[in-house]
């Protein structure tokens, strides 16, 4: 009678031979193995390759740095591939042989061509496993893919990353050995950020949203935590805002605020992510987050963690758009206190006061001009000049008062402009844009034609004589042209000084 294991036997002195040269010292082992691996093929029938055969070429591939390994890792693992998918059950697949492939694929050089064939081999992996025991993708698996694909921000790359998120995402309940985790995370945030800033929003909020809901502890590390905030900071809902606010707080709380995971920066990106919505909740939750660490410094806390310049920034843009201008001042006050007492980098400059300008001029209220003035006095007495972008910002906002205010509040925000543009002039900061939105607010907010074009005429003769006759400043005195350039004969010395020309 036959021995049944005699028929499977014969591969196993090729395998013996197999191992002792690829752990052998000659400089053409892999060439050498390969050379063995297609004679097995050749011979045939038991002879035949199996999964133990294409799994040490494959490994020793792996720790190759010879150029092109990836590539012939690949027509190995195609081989057994179709070895199997003939009949022959020796050359069943395992999950090593995948992970292998992958782990080679995910370091690779080849660009497109790696990204391409990784994900694809991960695809074969998952349909080998709806038939096949021996074939397990894991966590590290997908992570592997998703990592790669994630390094180049293209759309495809961001698509089928989010088709390996979702499949884990659903398959996690019945596998939990595919559960996504922060790295998976991190790196579809760093995709998504680029490609799609408010899906990668969605994204953070579903991994925050699982990791919360078992009531453990929000143990994530520094990097994570800032893929996190920094992909719920480009949304503009308050609710991921909230989320940023929420996760900032757990890890506070966590073991990890002990080893500085927490530092200006990420608590900056809280602030931001506030200031991206344009519900007015946002300024009273930014106020308050500040008002407490500010209390909690001032109170002994010296290594509590404050925002820089930058988080004050965005907290007090939230302000602005809501238009809580006496908060505004004091929290600029409670700013210029904190660096002098030695809080670092928190010292008001032209990005704050321009944060604040910029989000008067959207708000389109009554008396935008006169906190617009207001702001640029304090700016002026603060920093001892105007920026021109802050200029243009203030300037902006009178132009942009409420078209169905007044006469007498129309007429008030002209002369707002008036003074503003006569600080700027002090400050020698008017450009060509500074010229063309003094004349807009004239055309838009005097309703008298006479006053109007006497005061248009005067703005673009300042304006001619600094050479600073722009686009911006010929577009908006079309109406006027023909009466106030003669003969429509525009000088060059009026635009040599104009950078929007």
């Amino acid at each position: 009678k036959k021995d049944p294991e005699l028929k499977t036997s014969f591969v196993v002195p090729f395998n013996i031979l197999l191992d002792s040269i690829l752990k052998g010292d000659s400089v053409n082992k892999l060439e050498m193995a390969e050379e063995l691996l297609a004679a097995m093929e050749n011979v045939g029938g038991t002879a035949r390759p199996d999964v133990k055969s294409y799994n040490m070429i494959i490994s020793a591939l792996s720790r190759s740095s010879a150029k092109g390994s990836e590539q012939r890792a690949m027509d190995h693992l195609r081989s057994m591939l179709k070895a199997y998918r003939d009949g022959y059950e020796e050359a069943r697949p395992d999950s090593f042989a995948f992970n292998c492939t992958i782990s080679m694929l995910a370091r690779s050089q080849q660009g497109e061509w790696a990204d391409d064939v990784i994900y694809k081999t991960l695809k074969a992996m998952e349909s080998q496993q709806k038939h096949n025991t021996n074939v397990k993708p894991d966590t590290i698996t997908y992570n592997l893919v998703i990592g790669r694909l994630s390094q180049t921000y293209t759309k495809q790359n961001a698509k089928k990353v989010m088709n390996l998120l979702t499949s884990m995402e659903q398959k996690m309940e019945s596998n939990e050995a595919i559960a996504p985790d922060i790295i998976t995370y991190t790196a579809a945030l760093r995709i998504q950020s680029k490609v799609d800033p408010l899906r990668a929003a969605d994204i953070a909020a579903s991994y925050v949203e699982r990791a919360t809901s078992n009531g453990d502890k929000f143990q994530v590390d520094r990097h994570g935590f800032q893929a996190l905030l920094l992909a719920l900071s480009k949304s503009s809902k308050l609710d991921h805002a909230m989320l940023a606010l929420k996760i900032w707080s757990l890890m506070e709380n966590s073991d990890r605020s002990k080893e500085n995971v927490l530092d200006a920066d990420l608590c900056n990106l809280v602030l931001i992510a506030l200031s991206r919505t344009d519900d007015a909740r946002a300024a009273v939750e930014a106020l308050s987050f500040l008002s407490e660490r500010i209390r909690r410094y001032n109170e002994g806390e010296k290594t509590m963690t404050l925002p820089t310049v930058v988080g004050f920034s965005a907290a007090l843009a939230s302000l602005g758009k809501a238009n809580r201008i006496e908060d505004v001042f004091r929290l600029l006050k409670i700013m210029k206190v904190l660096g002098k007492d030695g809080a670092p980098n928190v010292q008001p400059d032209d990005g704050c006061y321009n944060s604040i300008l910029i989000q008067l001029a959207r708000s389109h209220a009554n008396d935008e001009a006169m906190h617009a003035l207001r702001v640029i006095q304090h700016m002026n007495e603060d920093l001892k000049q105007i920026s021109t972008a802050s200029l243009n910002s203030s300037i902006n906002a009178c132009s942009r008062t409420s078209q169905t205010a007044s006469s007498a509040v129309k007429l008030k925000a002209v002369d707002i402009a008036l003074q503003i543009f006569r600080l700027g002039k002090e400050s020698k900061s008017c450009d060509a844009i500074t010229y063309g939105l003094m004349v807009r607010t004239c055309i838009r907010l005097i309703e008298d034609d006479n006053r109007k074009l006497k005061l248009v005429k005067h703005m673009f003769k300042l304006c001619a004589n600094s050479g600073l006759v722009g686009n911006m400043v010929m577009r908006e005195i079309e109406p006027f042209k023909r009466k106030i350039i003669a003969n429509d004969k525009v000088l060059a010395e009026w635009s040599i000084n104009a950078k929007d020309c």
